[in-house]
């Protein structure tokens, strides 16, 4: 595997990670978030952060505080992460 592709898998994981729920001792995330990584990091990668606190949330029209902050976490540790996602 090349460097760029597994970089870029590491940067997957760790969104779909974040957007589950990162805590201690959890170390991957459910297959629902690791499917919705891709989408999230292009939305994280705009900086629409309640497109994507939804589109974590699972809601159309809005989002819980939690996916908000799961949201922010995401914008502040991929924005400056170059994927190939």
């Amino acid at each position: 595997m090349s460097t760029t592709i597994a970089e870029s898998v590491k940067l997957l994981d760790k969104v779909a990670l974040i957007a589950c729920g990162r805590r201690a001792g959890k170390t991957a995330s459910c297959a629902a978030c690791a499917r919705k990584a891709p989408a999230l990091l292009n939305i994280a990668a705009t900086g629409a952060l309640d497109a994507l606190a939804a589109a974590i949330c699972g809601s159309h029209s809005s989002a819980c505080q939690d996916c908000h902050t799961k949201a922010e976490t995401i914008i502040d540790e991929t924005v400056e992460v170059p994927c190939v996602a």
